[in-house]
């Protein structure tokens, strides 16, 4: 009885299963630890009301690139292009030719105008303080209205610039300070939008009133730098771990802000790492 209910406990979310058993046919190992923290984090997300708002979730912690690409949600897989380094716990590129691409574009994943939301995980050996130069995630067609992207810190001082999705950037953004965290650029209505960074001991949230752009269907989503209408750029440095990545529509603000907490207790229970 007491194996069973083990197994139970490890294996019991279908969703779980099957995410499993995609990243150990391409080679991941995935300790009984690790078991436990993916089916704990399908069984929040869904007990949260939020599941069915993640519209790809890419969790790149075991080293395996083939693993690392497979999508949570739909099992499909992104791509991995140019110099990239598949540790244990994150990947990183070589600030010049590597990057992710999603399978699909926003549009094309599920999100809508109104609910766009794209996150990733970020972390560093030491502090990050990256200049909107660098871009940790972004795609937009030709049209700049289309631009869903979010960058290190303006000459102003704050501590990012996001588009979401349109051409204007956040006006007001939080202060310049250590980037290293969770990001998650949400928009929740068509004259609303969000941003949040979940720290260890610190979340930085806000919104702003700002009217809905275009959402571009066709132009995959990329992380560790920006997808302009399929050329890449404005990559990050060398030194950007990025340990999770994703899109998700419909989320509110409340929930974008929990789903921050899910991902970091699933990341830091997989990795025995920590957020800064």
């Amino acid at each position: 009885m007491g194996l069973n209910t083990r197994r139970d406990n490890i294996g019991g979310d279908a969703n779980a299963k099957a995410y499993i058993a995609a990243i150990t046919a391409v080679g991941a190992t995935v300790s009984a630890t690790q078991k436990t923290a993916i089916n704990n984090f399908y069984k929040t997300a869904k007990s949260a009301g939020y599941y069915t708002g993640l519209k790809r979730m890419y969790f790149p912690i075991w080293g395996v690139a083939a693993a690392n690409a497979i999508d949570m949600i739909s099992l499909t897989s992104g791509t991995f292009v140019g110099t990239l380094t598949h540790s244990s716990g994150y990947v990183t590129s070589n600030g010049s030719t590597g990057h992710f691409l999603s399978d699909v574009a926003p549009g094309s994943a599920g999100c809508t105008l109104n609910g766009a939301g794209a996150f990733t995980l970020v972390t560093a050996a030491s502090s990050l303080t990256l200049v909107n130069t660098n871009t940790y995630f972004g795609a937009q067609n030709a049209d700049s209205g289309t631009r869903f992207r979010m960058s290190g810190g303006n000459a102003d001082g704050a501590r990012f610039s996001f588009f979401g999705p349109n051409s204007s950037a956040f006006s007001t953004i939080f202060t310049a300070g250590d980037q290293r965290g969770i990001h998650f650029l949400g928009r929740t209505s068509s004259s609303s939008r969000f941003v949040v960074l979940r720290q260890t001991s610190t979340l930085f949230s806000t919104s702003q009133s700002n009217t809905s752009g275009t959402l571009n269907s066709t132009v995959p989503m990329a992380w560790f730098a920006n997808n302009l209408n399929g050329t890449i750029g404005s990559y990050v440095p060398n030194t950007v771990r990025i340990g999770a990545a994703g899109m998700a529509d419909g989320l509110s603000q409340a929930q974008a802000e929990s789903f921050t907490v899910t991902l970091k207790t699933l990341w830091e229970t997989s990795t025995g790492l920590t957020l800064p």
